[in-house]
């Protein structure tokens, strides 16, 4: 291409800096300028000043969502609002691809594409039931990247071509995340030093499971190894965890750490193992992190976790669920120190090698370069999802039988 591509990305979520959000900014962080000029369309007060940090030229304003789970579920006034604001994006910046850092904003660029004859890109970083993908129009995007397979699966389901789907894992920002200064955590806490160190990271939600850790570290202290635990991360589940520590007598050994600026200094100052009590991850990008820092990971086999932790080479994959396979798992590897060396040191190889910031921009630049040179989609209907969930729906009318059926 003789001059750099306008994409408008679109990102839609809470106003923090968590998983999609940093994967974004990284994407922006390394992408090409000279082939594309990114602009970003968002909700996130606190994403906008990040992106405007990266010199990328924002607009910030609410996106409501119609038939979402939340209130309200039917502001058409708002979402009329946000076609012309679209609109009004797309021919100012000569926009020439839409990337959707999520499923939510393809509701209103579905429209806006097919208007414009633009290519449409989502980047799904979850998976979606089937009534949302009916209600975002997912099946309507000429690309679908996923960061792992599970993420796609419902799509494949549907009845979308796989040439219409693609995987490609997230990145880490190797360089951004080394720079960080290394936290002595053992001295920070005044442990000895032959205290064992287990460390997690992520958000304090149910899904992360840091309860099931909890109880895996009681039967750890049970078979006598006195291990303490770092809980890296906020999140409204943090007053239940920690009164769960106290329950179970362990309040002097869970570390609640909070939000931090440095989790990779914290997990390359002695942490020993880094484990995860995930009840469902579809990628895990904290576990590339902690491969990055050079450490085994513990963590259970569910969603896109296998296709980040090799079992047996960079770390043990367990069972949902199972704080006891966890804990077995953790010992064995606090008991083998050579065994969890040389885990931690192929986990990091694999992540330099697989799954960076700079390999994750390039497959997606290679994903504009093939939307741009194909032929604008004619098909943008509701032809895939919306038929399965009216059936499905249809069924569970005439069978009476809701019960297992949140989508509907």
């Amino acid at each position: 291409m003789s001059s750099s591509t306008p994409i408008l990305f679109t990102h839609y979520g809470d106003d923090w800096i968590r998983g999609s959000e940093r994967c974004l900014l990284d994407l922006l962080s390394h992408l090409d300028r000279k082939r594309f000029t990114p602009y970003l369309w968002c909700n996130s007060p606190v994403m906008a000043r990040a992106a405007e940090a990266l010199q990328v030229h924002v607009t910030q304003q609410a996106f409501p969502v119609l038939l979402g789970w939340q209130a309200p579920r039917f502001d058409w006034r708002g979402y009329r609002q946000l076609l012309r604001s679209g609109r009004a994006l797309i021919e100012q910046h000569a926009i020439k691809l839409l990337h959707a850092n999520s499923g939510a904003p393809c509701q209103w660029l579905v429209p806006l594409a097919r208007q414009h004859k633009l290519p449409l890109l989502a980047h799904l970083h979850a998976r979606y039931l089937l009534r949302d993908r009916c209600t975002l129009r997912l099946s309507a995007v000429d690309l679908a990247v996923g960061v792992s397979q599970p993420v796609l699966a419902g799509l494949l389901a549907d009845g979308m071509r796989e040439s219409r789907l693609q995987v490609v894992p997230n990145g880490i920002d190797v360089k951004r995340l080394e720079k960080q200064p290394v936290q002595d955590m053992r001295a920070l806490l005044h442990l000895p030093s032959t205290t064992p160190l287990l460390a997690t990271l992520g958000s304090l939600i149910e899904r992360k499971g840091v309860d099931i850790l909890v109880e895996a570290l009681r039967q750890l202290h049970a078979d006598g190894l006195a291990a303490h635990l770092l809980v890296i991360g906020e999140g409204p589940e943090r007053a239940a965890l920690e009164s769960l520590a106290h329950r179970l007598g362990l309040h002097d050994y869970v570390h609640f750490l909070g939000e931090s600026a440095v989790p990779l200094g914290i997990l390359r100052g002695g942490v020993d193992v880094l484990v995860s009590g995930a009840r469902e991850e579809v990628f895990g990008l904290a576990l590339a992190e902690g491969s990055c820092a050079g450490l085994p990971v513990v963590a259970p086999r569910v969603g896109g976790i296998a296709e980040v932790i090799e079992h047996g080479h960079s770390g043990v994959l367990v069972p949902t669920n199972d704080s006891g396979a966890l804990a077995q798992a953790i010992a064995q590897l606090l008991r083998n120190p050579t065994l969890a060396k040389q885990m931690g040191k192929t986990g990091r190889q694999r992540v330099l090698q697989c799954f960076t910031a700079s390999t994750n921009a390039q497959a997606l630049q290679a994903c504009y370069d093939r939307l741009l040179q194909a032929a604008p989609r004619a098909d943008r209907g509701y032809d895939l999802a919306c038929w399965r969930w009216a059936q499905r729906a249809l069924q569970l009318r005439l069978t009476g039988n809701r019960v297992a059926e949140p989508w509907l």
